[in-house]
């Protein structure tokens, strides 16, 4: 389950800034939330982050995703024995994405930590690193209800402190220090909580569709083995395609080509992947991630989800993580948009709707639909129209509506 992360002196986002999918005690669509049982404690299932362009919407897409994909791919290198990899520099934390509009924070690490459950447990994990490398890391666990928090370890530069897991364990402190320790950890012991934690930030999808990539490459990458799971899925959302082929060896990327099948009529034609919608090849590269994440009840991170997507095929994506009929195993779903139609009271509640936004000295603020109050301090209400509201400005992430309203007066 993820519960929380946070962050601070990562490209926009100067100050400390907390996103949060632990539910509020605000009372729609109780019935779609995610329920520790062991605890009562309720997280969402799905949560969306609108605001202007270059607000920050994507830079918390990319913070979460720097600090997963730090402890996640030297794990992935390091453990493949390919000739793909052998030659593959080893991989090193490091960067330069410090926020940079004063003279103090571009010199200061850029800090994380992200709060999740799994098996059982409870973990904070903090990751800090600048542009010379890994700063400082922790690892610390609770069993979920429990008070007392152990320290699995703690790392400051190149000393380790181990806690008692790894003392008995007898875990090694001389390692590449141009790795996080987690990531040694996996890949060298076989330690219950390290082993828990590792896995589970690992298991986090990130698909950015920013600059395509995912849909350039889609050809090859489809397997035809994923054919059923990719057609279901298709079919349920509305598009009617009968299945695909892929020709060619998948070794051989250049000459790899995927053919999709239509029944029209009682008759099969094929059309090329590429002469499909952008919308169908969207929806196709999408679907083993979503399949994947709803089978084993893990996080999935999408940016710009709703590009090239129908609103009906956006909500559709939505319903499948709110749905607790089809979401058995609490998969959780975090997008960014732009598409203000799905903004609405009987889509999302309101603590699954978020803002970002700059403010004047360029930093990137985020804050959540539930946190609003209305001029007679009330919390906005469960009914009002989200969408308009936001238009006109009364959410304050700064509508490109009324930029352009203002240009005009001008």
């Amino acid at each position: 389950m993820f519960c929380q992360f946070t962050f601070d002196n990562f490209r926009s986002y100067r100050d400390e800034t907390t996103f949060d999918m632990q539910a509020s005690s605000m009372k729609e669509f109780k019935e779609s939330l995610i329920v520790d049982e062991k605890d009562g404690q309720a997280f969402l299932p799905v949560s969306v982050i609108f605001g202007p362009n270059a607000g920050g919407k994507s830079n918390l897409f990319l913070a979460m995703h720097r600090m997963f994909d730090a402890v996640s791919y030297p794990i992935y290198l390091l453990s493949r024995k390919d000739e793909v990899t052998k030659d593959v520099p080893r991989p090193k934390v490091k960067g330069a994405d410090a926020f940079r509009f004063d003279d103090v924070h571009p010199n200061e690490p850029s800090d994380f930590e992200v709060y999740f459950r799994t098996k059982g447990q409870e973990f904070r994990y903090r990751l800090s690193f600048d542009t010379e490398g890994i700063t400082s890391e922790s690892l610390t666990r609770k069993n979920v209800g429990g008070t007392r928090t152990a320290m699995v370890f703690e790392r400051t530069g190149d000393e380790v402190e181990l806690g008692s897991v790894l003392k008995r364990a007898r875990a090694n402190t001389s390692f590449n220090f141009d790795i996080p320790y987690l990531s040694f950890l996996a890949l060298n012991y076989d330690i219950e909580f390290v082993d828990m934690a590792a896995e589970w930030i690992a298991s986090t999808r990130f698909i950015d569709f920013d600059f395509r990539f995912e849909e350039l490459i889609l050809e090859k990458m489809l397997e035809q083995e994923d054919e059923d799971i990719i057609v279901g899925i298709l079919k349920a959302a509305g598009i009617t395609i009968d299945g695909f082929r892929v020709e060619g060896d998948e070794d051989d990327f250049e000459n790899r080509r995927v053919w999709v099948r239509h029944i029209v009529n009682g008759n099969a034609y094929e059309l090329r992947l590429n002469k499909e919608s952008a919308g169908t090849r969207k929806m196709m590269s999408m679907a083993v991630a979503l399949d994947d994440a709803l089978k084993k009840g893990s996080l999935l991170v999408i940016d710009e989800l709703d590009s090239k997507l129908h609103p009906k095929l956006l909500r559709f994506i939505i319903m499948l993580f709110q749905d607790p009929d089809i979401n058995r195993n609490g998969a959780q779903l975090v997008f960014t948009s732009q598409d203000v139609s799905i903004m609405r009271n009987d889509v999302f509640r309101r603590d699954e709707i978020w803002f970002a936004a700059r403010d004047e000295d360029e930093a990137s603020v985020l804050w959540s639909l539930s946190d609003i109050h209305e001029p007679n301090g009330n919390l906005v209400s469960k009914n009002a129209a989200f969408d308009r509201q936001y238009l006109s400005g009364r959410y304050g992430a700064d509508p490109i509506l009324d930029r352009l309203l203002y240009w005009e007066e001008d």
